[in-house]
């Protein structure tokens, strides 16, 4: 049988030169177990709060997956110059120059999703083995007959989202070969437990996206509706359930552009009216949405729900975004507002978050600024030149507002000690409209288009415009602003990468690796590569060409 602890040392040895001394810090699984020894529920539970813990890190979902969705995007450009000057493993990102660095900005996501895949695989591996027996449990909290089928569901759902991120960063986009035979992530599905274990080749993207619709699909039947503390323990509550399973796998069949299955499973997801998981009102986004913190009441609950579907729930003490330099809140969070003599030169500022939203995105969102609350709210237009620079200025800086507000207090205000927002049912209604569009089912797809629109203080469309599709996009647009979506989106349409404002960079240094002109869609500088300790530890894995 397999031994976590000699798991937890591999991990960590295949992914050398990391610096994660106290990469166990915050995970309530750092006691050191073997899997012979793994005789109960809780223990189980154990297994599983350690991977929520590694994928949830502020260098995984955290945060860096969320900011490299917009970086290799067009949506964002450089406001702290230092992040151009003194380039880093996102600024990297950002000006496509990633492949020059062997251990980037996905060698810590890969190492920690990873993490997350094995911890998943032992308790799937040991549930399997029928292990753990309760034959006399009087608690269905603690009885493994009642809590199999949870604890299963749990990790195919667990595996499936740290593999089809994976996907997403480190393999070519589906559809790159005709039978999308291409390379795929560096995880397995089983577990690892010696070096020999380390050896393996890379599933093809199709294999991978086959297994993860499997786990997936099981882990919808195996999970339950929400969590009832008569019958689960304390630590699955902000864990995910069956609806988080359907949410990941209608991004799963989007990211195929599966007009069909992504159509039926945004259905089951949200209701025929799209009430399951209601909107927030559009004056309570920021606060309702965007400052939460620890277990609200709709979190993993039947009476409750509210648009989050599922979040990485902060946990007082053990948040990696506790800090004021976490990645969300370096990237983009004006803590410090700027005095008149900074704003004087805004391309050559010193201080505050990385990263704005860019002209492009000013131009493709085109928010009606008198009306729709998302412009009005969740985006920080207070950082001008002059008071009457005009909205679409250059010198009229925007900040999102999501991730963080002005000020450097501690509190969910700032970014600090907050949830992590992964999925929400907004998202979902947009991508079902646009399914429906495309299938020619207007009056659906106007519906869950003006359900959003409405939210936001804008009035509905009473009838379908000939650019349906295109307003759509658009909302889309104004809806997920710095969610991290946007460089997967333009790779699902096969749509080039625009440069953005890299082009208004100094001698366009920004964008220098393409001459300025867009990316294709499939292009390798839109895809990182493995890092070498991983090849050279497993001479079956290819490398990206």
């Amino acid at each position: 049988m397999k031994k976590i602890a000699s798991v937890i040392s591999l991990l960590v040895l295949g992914w050398a030169g990391v610096s994660c001394n106290d990469y166990l810090d915050e995970v309530s699984s750092k006691t050191l177990i073997s899997a012979s020894n793994v005789n109960s529920v809780e223990e189980l539970d154990i297994l599983m709060v350690g991977a929520y813990s590694g994928f949830g890190r502020e260098i995984a979902f955290g945060g860096n997956a969320l900011v490299m969705g917009e970086t290799f995007a067009d949506l964002v450009t450089v406001n702290n110059v230092n992040y151009r000057n003194s380039p880093s493993r996102s600024s990297l990102v950002y000006q496509w120059r990633q492949r020059e660095q062997d251990y980037g900005y996905q060698a810590e996501f890969m190492q920690w999703s990873t993490f997350g895949i094995n911890n998943a695989n032992n308790v799937i591996e040991l549930l399997r083995a029928n292990q753990v027996k309760t034959p006399n449990e009087t608690d269905p909290r603690r009885d493994i007959a009642q809590q199999r089928a949870r604890l299963e569901g749990d990790a195919r759902f667990v595996r499936s989202l740290c593999i089809f991120e994976q996907l997403r960063i480190i393999a070519y986009p589906w559809g790159y070969t005709p039978d999308n035979s291409h390379p795929g992530p560096i995880s397995r599905f089983s577990s690892v437990s010696d070096f020999g274990d380390l050896t393996y080749p890379r599933l093809s993207v199709k294999a991978a996206y086959d297994s993860i619709l499997v786990d997936l699909h099981m882990a919808e039947k195996m999970l339950p509706d929400h969590y009832d503390p008569a019958i689960h323990l304390p630590e699955y509550e902000p864990r995910a359930n069956k609806w988080a399973a359907l949410a990941l796998m209608a991004r799963v069949y989007w990211q195929q552009d599966n007009v069909d299955s992504c159509l039926a499973v945004t259905n089951r997801l949200l209701g025929p009216n799209g009430t399951r998981f209601p909107l927030v009102p559009g004056e309570r986004m920021l606060q309702d949405l965007w400052q939460r913190t620890g277990i609200m009441p709709g979190v993993n609950s039947a009476a409750n729900r509210d648009e989050i579907i599922f979040e990485l729930v902060n946990v007082a003490g053990r948040n990696a975004r506790t800090t004021n330099g976490a990645p969300l809140r370096r990237s983009y969070v004006l803590q410090v507002p700027y005095n008149a003599t900074q704003l004087k030169d805004v391309y050559n500022l010193t201080s505050g978050p990385d990263i704005r939203l860019s002209q492009r995105f000013k131009q493709l969102a085109d928010f009606n600024r008198s009306k729709d609350l998302r412009y009005k709210t969740l985006i920080d237009t207070t950082q001008a030149t002059t008071t009457s620079t005009s909205w679409d200025s250059p010198n009229r800086l925007w900040f999102p507002k999501k991730w963080g507000s002005q000020g450097t207090a501690r509190t969910p205000v700032q970014g600090v000690n907050s949830n992590v927002v992964i999925y929400r049912s907004a998202e979902f209604m947009l991508i079902r409209a646009e399914m429906n569009a495309r299938k020619g089912n207007t009056a659906a797809a106007l519906a869950d288009l003006n359900r959003v629109r409405t939210r936001a203080g804008l009035v509905a469309l009473t009838s379908a415009p000939a650019d349906l599709l295109d307003e759509i996009q658009t909302e889309f647009v104004r809806e997920t602003f710095a969610e991290g979506t946007r460089v997967h989106n333009l790779k699902r349409q096969k749509k080039s990468v625009d440069p953005g404002d890299r082009s208004l960079s100094p001698e366009g240094v920004d964008c220098a690796i393409s001459g300025c002109m867009p990316l294709p869609w499939n292009s390798p500088t839109l895809v990182f590569l493995i890092p070498q300790n991983f090849l050279d530890r497993n001479p079956l894995a290819v490398q990206n060409e």
